[in-house]
């Protein structure tokens, strides 16, 4: 008998069931507004369009560099300097299919299987889907109006000694979903501060 991996008792990502469902009533041509997930609201840019077809008219459709195309590579090291005023090195930039994937791969190489991660409840269930699915102990920090809806380090201490584990990781959005909460540079610092301590 084959043995199927304890991953399939992660509780699945709900919004891709609203959305099949949300599709499906469409097509039987009920009026929806899906709200499910985040989908462009505007056709991509000609300019995308035009650049997309100049490439696959060329033939340029199959395998890359697996960390990404070297020059999108330099040119978000480049956006990243003029905008932001920071210096990246293209090397150590990875370009993903998506920010699932990216966050799989930054998990996997920040973390091993039974580490404690910090996540903001209430937050982002990808994030605790795909934790669990690596094998981590997610830490869910409630977060409300008395932390500013964001994670502080009293919260991290707090769920710290609650769960009787010394925490890998914490996992910060900003803006948070659902809550839109914007951590300060200040909250930020603080939360950094913790972690280094």
């Amino acid at each position: 008998m084959i043995s199927i991996s304890r991953r399939s008792a992660v509780e699945p990502f709900h919004a891709m069931d609203i959305l099949a469902e949300a599709t499906r009533r469409r097509q039987e041509g009920r009026p929806v507004i899906s709200m499910a997930v985040g989908q462009p609201g505007h056709p991509a840019p000609q300019a995308a369009l035009e650049a997309a077809r100049q490439e696959l008219e060329g033939g340029r459709i199959g395998y890359t560099d697996a960390l990404g195309l070297t020059g999108l590579r330099q040119a978000l090291a480049e956006e990243y300097r003029r905008r932001h005023n920071v210096s990246a090195d293209w090397n150590r930039i990875v370009v993903t299919t998506g920010s699932s994937a990216g966050f799989n791969l930054a998990f996997l190489s920040l973390f091993d299987v039974g580490d404690a991660v910090a996540i903001a409840r209430p937050g982002y269930p990808a994030y605790r889907s795909i934790l669990a699915a690596l094998g981590l102990k997610v830490i869910e920090v409630a977060v409300g109006p008395d932390t500013g809806f964001t994670l502080t380090p009293q919260s991290l201490e707090r769920a710290q000694a609650e769960a009787g584990i010394r925490l890998k990781g914490v996992l910060l959005a900003s803006p948070a979903n659902p809550t839109g909460t914007v951590t300060t540079k200040t909250q930020l610092k603080a939360v950094y501060d913790y972690c280094q301590g």
